[in-house]
Order: C-alpha cells, then structure tokens, then sequence
C-alpha cells in the first residue's frame, strides 16, 4: 500500500486509535506491505495538521503499536521520512518555515497561502540531514522493516534537487553535482 495521507495524526502527531485502525485494516485486506504516510523529521516540517512525527523518541512507544496492528494484520511495515520544507506552514507547526532558498511558495491545505521561508544555512542543512537519520533508528526501534524517504511532491529534498527552487550557489546548489 503506497503512503497515503490520513490526517490521523493526534495534534501533536502521536498516532491515534483512528489511525491505527485505517492501516490495520489495510492490512488484513491483503496487502504485503504497508507504507505508513509522510512522517516529519523535524518540528519545523509538518505542512498539515494531524501529520505524524518522528522527530523524538517520546513518538517511539505510539509508533510501535502502529507496526505492531499492521503485522497482527499480515503485511510488513514500512514508514516514510520527510520535511515539507517551504511547504512546512507556521500556522501548523507555530516554527518559521524553511527551505533551500527563500522564495515564495503558494501552499494549499485548506486554504490557498503564499509565505517565503528561511533559507537554510549548511549547518542548518547538516542538522536535518541527521534529523532523517535518527527518525530512520527511530523507525528500526519502533519495529518497522523499512523507511521510505520522500523526495517528490515540491516538498525539501524535491526543493534541493528543483532548479525552480533551489536558488544556491554553494555545494548544495548550482549545476547537476551541486
């Protein structure tokens, strides 16, 4: 089952009961492996609210039984790891934005908004590049037999490898190897 978004997500992005049952239905359905949607890194990158969270431990125990519903079902369970980037929305995540390169972004969930994030700084660029890697532990500890990065849909990495929204000239922008 590829990744859907549910909005299951508690306020806070812990799973509810409502989200457990969506995937453990899914996978007493019949499929072999369930994808569990968008997942943020970080508190700066959810885009919506009712987004799940990976971004510390305390979402680890919610998770578990999360993966655990879905194997009960019969299928694998995967996650998937991302960052809305300059799609991430202040009003959701009450953090500014950010993004490779501050341009405009016209945002749509549930209201049409256009905001300019923060350009990222290298450092700042190091700092998420590890947030995808302690989530993807996170995820191993919490019982899911694989994570699935997001790099599509206009959100950070798609942003990173845009040339319509990566705007940097230092090794993060420019030409292909940039």
């Amino acid at each position: 089952m590829a990744p859907m978004t549910t909005c299951f997500g508690d306020k806070d992005g812990f799973p509810t009961e409502q989200g457990i049952h969506y995937y453990s239905a899914r996978a007493r359905g019949g499929v072999g492996l369930v994808i569990v949607e968008m997942t943020g890194v970080d508190p700066g990158g959810s885009h919506r609210r009712g987004e799940l969270a990976i971004h510390n431990d305390a979402y680890i125990p919610g998770l578990q039984r999360l993966v655990e519903a879905i194997k009960a079902g019969g299928a694998m369970a995967a996650i998937q790891l991302g960052h809305g980037g300059g799609q991430a929305l202040t009003r959701v995540t009450g953090l500014q934005s950010v993004a490779p390169s501050s341009i405009p972004y016209s945002v749509f969930e549930m209201m049409q908004e256009t905001h300019v994030p923060k350009a990222l700084t290298v450092e700042e660029i190091s700092r998420l590049v590890e947030r995808f890697s302690e989530a993807a532990v996170r995820a191993k500890r919490a019982g899911f037999d694989m994570v699935e990065v997001h790099g599509a849909h206009g959100y950070l990495i798609y942003q990173f490898l845009s040339p319509l929204t990566n705007k940097r000239t230092d090794a993060y922008g420019g030409d292909v190897e940039g």
